[in-house]
């Protein structure tokens, strides 16, 4: 492994190339004093919709582009002045005030795997293909990466992932595992059933063991093993991350509270139909009881619904539930976005009169967008990665910002645009974690958790 002399000298060396990336030095430092920022949000639950939403029948309308650019769909006010969003967006229309749209993220993948892989770690994949495998050496998921260098103790698992791991054609989508971390840093991973049912986890001691006892055989494994709590992480990381785990074990166990978190039956009937009682409305309900609770970073992806997703006539998404290759606009007018909006809506009011959207970070994102023009012979918009919007509210963000541009057919980005890697950076910051801070990598090299920068106009003060 790297030592940290060469960790310093890999930095000096970075902003010694500044020059070659564009940067000025005041642009540098301005960005450092971003990074190191205390934190502004405690959790982040990223609300991940499998497939890629059409951001230009969404949150980018073109309404004076040709018909078969524009589609269907016309804009309607918002609680923003001057704001327009797309009409199959009622119930986030009332919630943009809450929020910051960004219009101009962007990226070159036009497959779903190397595209997931890039939005959930900010790095792409070295192939641009599809079919592609996880791998042990893979970059970590942007949860996992934060869950390695975030200090902070946790009462309960530190990151979570539900209902179900993202799947394609029978293979799991690269991008969603701690990667070259190790399993130790894997998302912990909660199912929900395609009807909302949760197969809740055992937080509990078994009968026959009381807390006192689990007490008494945690102070004779601190005295057989005085070692493991005193080895410093660069001598003895393996000592050390085991008693990390061995504490947070413990403080499980003895907590009440984390078992009940997970009781998503305690949650009124009222607030179930509020999120909507489906599985991507059931999940983020759980999300917000997790997060409440402790957990510091909550990725719930759109996952399989029990319902039927027939838009009438039996149609269905090609691949992932967002993947509206064909019948684009029945299936995102009819059940797609329906769900999204009362879902998202529901999450953000529900943080806000709570008291908790300060402090908790929402992401609303996909693969990447649908293409400006419309396809034939399904009347349908597939994969377009080169401009696109995603929504990012609480936790620091300002509310009722747009940021970012599109040209006149929401093709191509003309104002700020915003790589995946920029968007890790800013929810890295905004948790109060250095995005140049460095993990051990593949072949004990040093690697730094996200390659962009944060964006200082999506950080309020």
């Amino acid at each position: 492994m790297a030592s940290s002399t060469d960790w310093l000298r890999r930095e000096v060396l970075q902003v010694g190339a500044l020059g070659w990336t564009g940067l000025t030095l005041s642009q540098s430092l301005a960005a450092e004093q971003l990074e190191n920022r205390p934190a502004r949000a405690k959790a982040c639950i990223l609300l991940y919709m499998d497939g890629g939403p059409s951001h230009i029948d969404l949150l980018d309308l073109k309404p004076r582009a040709p018909r078969e650019i524009r589609g269907p769909y016309h804009p309607i006010s918002t609680s923003v002045g001057g704001l327009e969003i797309g009409e199959l967006c009622p119930r986030l229309a009332q919630q943009m005030h809450r929020m910051t749209l960004i219009r101009s993220v962007c990226h070159e993948q036009t497959v779903h795997d190397p595209a997931v892989y890039q939005m959930l770690t900010g790095y792409r994949h070295v192939s641009t293909a599809g079919g592609l495998k996880v791998e042990a050496d893979d970059v970590p998921h942007m949860a996992a990466a934060f869950g390695c260098v975030d200090p902070s103790p946790a009462a309960m698992p530190k990151v979570i992932e539900l209902p179900e791991t993202m799947h394609m054609e029978g293979r799991i989508l690269p991008g969603q595992s701690a990667g070259f971390l190790g399993s130790s840093f894997d998302p912990f991973r909660v199912r929900l059933s395609p009807a909302g049912q949760i197969s809740q986890p055992e937080f509990q001691l078994r009968q026959e063991l009381s807390i006192e006892r689990l007490n008494l055989r945690d102070k004779l494994l601190g005295a057989l093993h005085p070692a493991a709590s005193a080895s410093p992480i660069d001598a003895d990381p393996d000592g050390q991350r085991y008693d990390i785990y061995h504490r947070q074990a413990l403080e499980i166990l003895r907590s009440p509270q984390v078992g009940e978190a997970f009781a998503l039956d305690q949650e009124s009937a009222q607030t179930q139909d509020r999120y909507g009682r489906y599985r991507h409305g059931q999940s983020t309900v759980l999300a917000r009881r997790l997060v409440e609770a402790g957990a510091r970073f909550v990725t719930v992806y759109w996952g399989r619904e029990n319902q039927d997703w027939a838009d009438g006539k039996g149609a269905r998404p090609a691949n992932n539930p967002w993947d509206t290759h064909r019948n684009h606009f029945p299936l995102t007018a009819n059940t797609l976005m329906p769900r999204a909006d009362q879902t998202l809506s529901a999450l953000l009011e529900d943080l806000d009169q709570r008291g908790l959207l300060d402090d908790t970070l929402v992401v609303w994102m996909g693969d990447f967008g649908r293409t400006p023009r419309i396809s034939q012979p399904w009347a349908s918009r597939d994969h377009w990665p080169h401009a696109f919007s995603i929504l990012m509210a609480g936790g620091g963000v300002p509310r009722g910002l747009v940021y970012g541009r599109t040209d006149d057919h929401a093709a191509y980005v003309t104002e700020n645009p915003v790589s995946p890697a920029d968007v890790t950076a800013t929810i890295f910051a905004l948790l109060g974690v250095n995005p140049r801070a460095m993990v051990p990598g593949p072949n004990g090299l040093p690697h730094r958790i996200s390659s962009g920068r944060p964006v200082p106009e999506l950080m309020v003060g």
